[in-house]
């Protein structure tokens, strides 16, 4: 069995939300070696704009304050919208 088949056996087993993530990847990687063979001196024509977006979604989630924090930290105590 090829590499090739294995993946397929392994993807069509998945859900779909989890078959999709190994598109992205398997993406991802098609354009890291698409573009290793390219010399150029710009971000913008290493990587699409949409594959950036997709390698960082998520990446920052823990690192930004919600509202409730932000509020807090300015001394408002409840929220204004609940008025």
């Amino acid at each position: 069995m090829t590499a090739i088949e294995q993946i397929y056996a392994i993807v069509k087993s998945l859900p779909q939300n989890q078959a999709r993530e190994i598109l992205t990847f398997a993406e991802f990687i098609r354009a890291k070696y698409l573009n290793a063979n390219q010399s150029t001196d710009t971000v913008d024509s290493l990587t699409s704009w949409q594959e950036l977006v997709y390698s960082l979604a998520g990446a920052w989630a823990d690192d930004f304050p919600t509202l409730e924090e932000i509020r807090t930290e300015s001394g408002e105590d409840i929220l204004r919208e609940s008025f």
